[in-house]
């Protein structure tokens, strides 16, 4: 087996950090951190780059430290815990800068700006939004064994791992982990999610209930919704710190209508477009268990009810509605890893919409829909990081475009837009 020694330069989406073979080509090192010196061995060879994997460390990062999971090498969950968690910190916010700096050409050689567009040190100004590093994860997917032990997905494997304990769990998880399930059934998986008291799983509970920021939400066990609570709040706390909404709002992939439920209050016109049916039963019924408490009811009698809308389509099939020739002042888009389909981002880009908050789990989908839209003259006007996932590479973006006249970035070499008609 091939080894050779290497210094690690900077840490890549994904949590790899690159370093330079003696031939001069790129090997990717997991586990790793910037500025170590490691033997390696090559364990995999492709046409442009190889896999690497660490053999000896010979010079260590003064941010590595030993992982506090016992799993954490066998588990296919977190790949951070190799760092302090404060480096943590830098580490992801340094991936998602470069995966934007790379999408847009924002250096000296490529790029040139119009000023209302884009400072050339906007991204510097990037606002990092922290919650705790340990114990905030609310929901899992496990797998029974047969004596009802729990386990989790074995790294770069379709096999398993059996655990006792999760640190980046909440409190009441890493509780059942102690205990067996038995009562479940052997050889099968098991969604679990915890309001920080109470446990929710298919079989005990049709649906799930939480508060966050003194709305109550409701959705499936089995289906989608954020892992981490607290962040989720101070997500919500600073969309609504920035939005402005005065009449209509879409909310786009919504889901069971976390975001534009805030907005209830505000608009004369919500627009919900999602394709799962089973969510969008829930966001109605989300906007009418908030509608009949916290004085909402009363508040809203002298100004009239918004009136709701629920759309079971997905973003093509969207564009071709009557209703998306409406023009919206507030637009929510929190779409998958994949980012914003094709059509709805050509769509949204000639939308006219005044302001559109953009959230994203994914930094390289996100740079490539935002080139998207600075080209069709929205103007990035700030640009948060939430850090819902400690001890991993992952991190959720928030985006606040405005279009309020012609801002737009010409780039020297712009890449290829994906679905405007700029």
């Amino acid at each position: 087996m091939q080894k050779e020694i290497v210094k690690t330069k900077k840490m890549v989406f994904g949590a790899s950090c690159i370093a330079s073979l003696k031939d001069g080509k790129t090997v990717f090192v997991p586990y790793s951190l910037p500025d170590e010196v490691l033997e390696i061995s090559i364990v995999k060879e492709h046409k442009n780059y190889t896999e690497g994997k660490i053999e000896k460390i010979l010079e260590a990062s003064p941010h590595r430290v030993e992982p506090r999971c016992p799993y954490f090498y066998a588990c296919g969950g977190c790949n951070l815990q190799t760092a302090d968690d404060e480096y943590q910190h830098f580490l992801r916010k340094s991936m998602a800068l470069e995966a934007l700096d790379r999408a847009l050409g924002l250096n000296k050689e490529k790029a040139a700006f119009d000023k209302p567009a884009l400072e050339k040190n906007f991204f510097e100004k990037s606002i990092f939004v922290s919650g705790p590093d340990w114990d905030y994860r609310a929901r899992f997917q496990f797998y029974i064994d047969e004596d009802g032990s729990l386990s989790l997905k074995e790294n770069k494997s379709s096999g398993s791992v059996k655990i006792k304990d999760c640190p980046i769990a909440v409190p009441a998880i890493r509780n059942l982990l102690k205990s067996n399930l038995k009562e479940y059934t052997p050889n099968s998986r098991i969604h679990i999610f915890s309001d920080g008291e109470k446990i929710f799983t298919q079989d005990n509970a049709k649906e799930c209930e939480v508060r966050l920021t003194g709305k109550r939400i409701k959705f499936n066990p089995l289906g989608f919704f954020q892992s981490n609570l607290e962040m989720t709040e101070k997500l919500i706390n600073t969309i609504f710190e920035y939005a402005e909404i005065s009449s209509s709002v879409l909310d786009f992939y919504s889901g069971v209508g976390t975001f534009s439920l805030f907005a209830y209050d505000q608009a004369k016109e919500i627009h919900l477009v999602e394709h799962n049916k089973h969510a969008l039963a829930y966001a109605q019924e989300n906007f009418l268990i908030n509608s009949l408490s916290n004085g909402i009811a009363r508040e809203k009698k002298e100004s009239g009810f918004p009136k709701i809308f629920y759309h079971a389509l997905d973003g093509k099939n969207w564009t071709k509605t009557k209703e998306s020739k409406l023009k919206f002042d507030t637009v929510f888009v929190d779409p998958p890893r994949s980012g914003i389909d094709k059509e709805a981002l050509s769509w949204l880009c000639s939308s006219g919409t005044r302001q559109i908050f953009y959230i994203s789990c994914d930094p390289v989908t996100f740079a490539r829909d935002t080139a998207s839209l600075l080209v069709s003259g929205y103007k990035l006007e700030k640009h948060f990081l939430f850090d819902f996932y400690p001890q991993t590479h992952h991190i959720e973006t928030l985006g606040i475009f405005r279009k309020d006249g012609d801002n737009r970035l010409y780039c020297y070499k712009p890449q290829k837009i994906i679905g405007c008609n700029v």
